[in-house]
């Protein structure tokens, strides 16, 4: 058989194998009934400022300037959602930050890939959730979950409730071998006369397993897993540590919610309390009543009241939120008589903390560096003691104009860990007393501006002392191929 001399240098060459996965992506996304091409750009080519990405799941790290292009579809035993991601400069720079299959099955589904997982229940302008945000890559997992809130009565009380349990693969970041994820949650929903509603909901995450350098191999057996399941010490295999605490990195967040729809009105309120330990997520709350104190210290988290008008087009969302993470269970070192540091996201073994492909998973308030002679110099969150308000406004300023503007304050303190530390080394510690930071963002998005064509510009600036002060302009363009559907 003979191939002609094109064909044999496509072969071979690896950049056109990415560039014709590429075309034959497009070429499947016409056929599905939704699908969208994307080209984003940063038109002043500087650095982009920290509104321009933070929660875009990390794509316009490699790049300020991509071509995406994203396609839903199913068929009758599954349903897919994939997004491609190209570098129009260098088309080596290929990547998919979204890949997802799953199955329904009656109320439950089986999931298996990379999605945007909207576990908790925040506004849609916020500043992120406090567990898992849009702020990286989203974790490879595998999930078995209720689809849809499922109704109970027990003596006459009526609830529903929706749970979930998945198996996840983390990056490797400067690990030996990447750890695993363990992810479990269950949310009970309580509907109240006037149409209000009261929901509370625990998320659990643990990394466990992999490989350090400082550390060595750690155990990830099938009894390892189900004491990571059951927040059980580690077997004699694991470090001493593991054996007298949890086995893993434990964290998670007790998601509170409260709505009331008012005619056209609806009013939110959502309280996100992180934890790291039983300490953050139960016992110091008890211990200060116990003490007849009210718990004020116990309230690390997020606060956010939202009110969304659908009587009026030109102020359709309105956010005030307030993160405060400054308690901590406690400003001193663990010890007999105290709780200690729960050191938010961060872990004495994992060292590179609740990051995926080198980014925070949880809200982007909460800042990565470094800081010589901890944790060999390498990356870390090393500041998550923060106040911050946050304003966000949404709405339309006409059929085809839409418009959202992101005001956010923050003032950082660091982390106790490094703070003590360099106290007792006689150094100045750039966090003392607060480091300031204010960032906005003012976007507009032009819809139909030709025939299934959007167009969103943003601007886009930081001022302050802990980011770099910055400005930036930033242009998308979105193209609905949905009506070249063969589906349609």
């Amino acid at each position: 058989m003979t191939i002609s001399p094109l064909i044999l240098h496509i072969l071979k060459n690896k950049y056109s194998w990415i560039f014709f996965g590429f075309l034959i992506n497009i070429f499947f996304s016409i056929i599905y009934a939704q699908s969208y091409i994307n080209i984003s750009s940063n038109l002043n080519n500087k650095p982009l400022p920290f509104w321009h990405t933070s929660n875009q799941l990390g794509i316009y790290d490699k790049s300020p300037s991509i071509i995406s292009e994203s396609f839903k579809g199913k068929n009758n035993l599954f349903e897919y959602n994939f997004i491609v991601v190209l570098d129009p400069t260098d088309f080596s720079n290929f990547y998919i930050p979204i890949a997802s299959i799953n199955n329904n099955n009656n109320n439950y589904q089986l999931k298996a890939g990379r999605w945007i997982d909207n576990l908790t229940n925040e506004s849609i302008l916020s500043t992120g959730s406090l567990l898992i945000s849009k702020n990286a890559l989203p974790i490879t997992k595998i999930s078995l979950r209720t689809n849809e809130y499922k109704k109970f009565s027990i003596f006459n009380f009526q609830f529903s409730m929706k749970a979930g349990i998945s198996h996840g693969w983390m990056s490797k970041e400067r690990y030996v071998k990447a750890p695993l994820l363990h992810e479990k949650f269950l949310y009970i929903n309580k509907d109240f006369k006037n149409q209000m509603t009261f929901r509370v909901g625990l998320v659990h995450e643990a990394m466990w397993g992999g490989e350090t350098e400082k550390h060595g191999q750690q155990s990830q057996s099938l009894n390892d897993y189900l004491r990571v399941l059951t927040f059980s010490p580690g077997s004699k295999s694991s470090l001493i540590q593991e054996q007298i605490n949890t086995l893993g990195n434990h964290l998670g967040v007790w998601d509170i919610v409260f709505t009331k729809i008012q005619k056209k009105l609806e009013f939110k309120l959502y309280y996100q309390h992180p934890f790291e330990d039983g300490s953050g997520a139960y016992q110091y709350f008890f211990d200060e009543l116990k003490a007849f104190r009210f718990p004020l210290k116990s309230f690390d988290g997020l606060f956010g009241i939202e009110i969304i008008n659908n009587n009026s087009k030109l102020f359709n969302i309105l956010l005030y939120e307030y993160l405060n993470t400054m308690y901590q269970s406690g400003s001193k070192a663990a010890s007999d008589s105290t709780y200690g540091w729960d050191n938010y996201y961060n872990h004495y073994i994992y060292q590179s903390g609740w990051v995926n492909e080198g980014r925070v998973i949880s809200n982007p308030l909460f800042t990565l560096g470094s800081n010589f002679g901890h944790y060999n110099n390498s990356n870390y969150i090393i500041n998550n003691r923060i106040k911050s308000h946050h304003i966000g406004i949404s709405g339309n300023i006409s059929k085809m104009v839409e418009y959202k503007l992101l005001f956010t304050y923050s003032k950082n303190y660091g982390i106790y860990y490094d703070q003590n530390r360099f106290y007792n080394e006689n150094r100045i510690y750039k966090f003392e007393g607060g480091v300031k930071q204010l960032s906005q963002l003012f976007e507009f998005s032009f819809k139909d501006i030709l025939e299934n064509l959007n167009v969103q510009i943003s601007y886009a600036v930081d001022r302050g002392q802990l980011l770099d002060d910055r400005k930036g302009i930033f242009l998308k363009l979105n193209y609905d191929l949905s009506q070249l559907s063969y589906v349609q």
